[in-house]
């Protein structure tokens, strides 16, 4: 696929369009620059990846069938790779045994992995949601550099969730995600990271993580926007917060009412100007998205575009609305075998 500049690296592995005979050589070729890999389902292998190269992170998602993964000592002395990997499973299992101990890794749960540390990894049918972080620039933020690899980090924990809640909340933007805001987001993300494994949010590290806990509540007030049901204390419960943490965290856009019903007066003006739409009434399109009183919707679309929603309309289906995207394919594996 060609790339128009304008997003971050995205790189896409899917053998499922391969021949069956095909998928384990691949894979093997490709994870070989991280994991050395057995025990496949030779019989009806798969592995699904998609990444995005942000910056000096890197995050995406795997679905794969069960293997045998592994680092021993004589492989990280030649590899040399130094970065944090954070995986939190969404669907099936992986069995991790690191430093004389071994964790389950389930069901939102999140498993540390340190590349410099040996590791040994069994595990089911599975998808994760992963997160990788450079040793150079996650080091300095955590209380115990070398203490983490191997560990498990239960789904249920209040910080282990917001993280989960963010990874997945990158993972949805990073198709439209641009260099710029990738690294606008990698120092919120590597704080919010640092308070997860350090157990608890210093005052230092308090003003990035909310940024990083923004990103995620918007992602889900977005996805949700339709559910007239939405409230501050639903989405506080959804994100395990208190509804005190949640009035900081959209403090900077003016609170949870407000900045809903500015979101809600935007999906008005796409539904108006969409020809899918065009059979609706302005009053049906506001009724849908919780406006219920035809004046007061019509003040509010005036003071927000500057005009009348009818106006708008009429205005709009005189012109020509057209979306150019494009993503670009680069290999993941060689991003892994580079991240330093």
């Amino acid at each position: 696929m060609g790339s128009g500049g304008s997003f971050v690296p995205r790189s896409v592995l899917n053998t499922n369009q391969l021949p069956l005979h095909q998928r384990i050589p691949l894979w093997r070729d490709s994870a070989t620059s991280v994991w050395d890999v057995s025990e496949l389902t030779y019989d009806s292998f798969y592995a699904n990846v998609d990444a995005f190269h942000a910056g000096d992170l890197m995050f995406g998602t795997v679905r794969s069938s069960g293997q045998t993964t592994e680092r021993v000592k004589s492989r990280i002395a030649v590899d040399s790779l130094d970065y944090y990997m954070l995986q939190f499973y969404v669907f099936g299992k992986r069995s991790a045994q690191a430093r004389g101990r071994e964790e389950i890794a389930q069901q939102g749960d999140l498993l540390i992995v340190d590349m410099t540390q040996p590791l040994k990894t069994v595990s089911t049918e599975y998808q994760s949601f992963d997160l990788v972080l450079p040793r150079r620039l996650f080091d300095p933020l955590l209380a115990q550099p070398d203490g983490y690899g191997g560990s498990r980090l239960a789904a249920q924990e209040p910080l282990t969730a917001l993280l989960r809640s963010h990874v997945l909340a990158l993972y949805a933007a990073g198709p439209k995600m641009t260099p710029a805001q990738a690294m606008a987001m990698q120092g919120p993300t590597l704080a919010l990271a640092a308070a997860v494994l350090n157990g608890v949010v210093t005052e230092e590290q308090a003003v990035p993580v909310r940024t990083a806990a923004w990103l995620a509540v918007r992602r889900y007030i977005e996805d949700n926007l339709a559910d007239l049901t939405l409230s501050s204390a639903s989405v506080a419960q959804h994100f395990a917060f208190s509804r005190a943490t949640l009035y900081r965290i959209m403090e900077p856009v003016h609170g949870f009412s407000s900045y809903v019903r500015q979101r809600r007066l935007y999906r008005c003006r796409d539904d108006l100007v969409h020809p899918a739409c065009r059979h609706l009434s302005v009053s049906e399109i506001a009724i849908s998205w919780g406006f219920a009183n035809a004046q007061t919707f019509s003040t509010l679309f005036s003071r927000h575009f500057g005009m009348p929603p009818r106006d708008y309309r009429e205005m709009a289906f005189g012109s020509t609305r057209h979306h150019t995207e494009s993503t670009s394919e680069v290999d993941w594996s060689r991003w892994l075998a580079a991240m330093r």
